[in-house]
């Protein structure tokens, strides 16, 4: 689902996900090879810790779940 709506089968769809799960971590499946694939050279952990310099203190109330990721 993207806002609510089912995913169209012709249409093209971008995601992002961090390197792990590209490559394959946890049995996913591996799609750095894909001719598509397009590695932004950010690293999860580097990100988070900009993140976190940039927005200290954190507020642990901003971040609680909101339901708009479902399985």
């Amino acid at each position: 689902m993207v806002n609510g709506k089912a995913l169209e089968a012709g249409k093209t769809y971008r995601i992002a996900m961090n390197n792990y799960t590209a490559s394959g971590g946890d049995g996913y499946p591996k799609i750095v090879d894909h001719p598509n694939y397009v590695n932004s050279g950010y690293v999860d952990a580097d990100v988070l810790v900009e993140y976190i310099q940039n927005n200290y203190p954190l507020d642990g109330a901003k971040f609680a779940p909101t339901g708009a990721v479902k399985r």
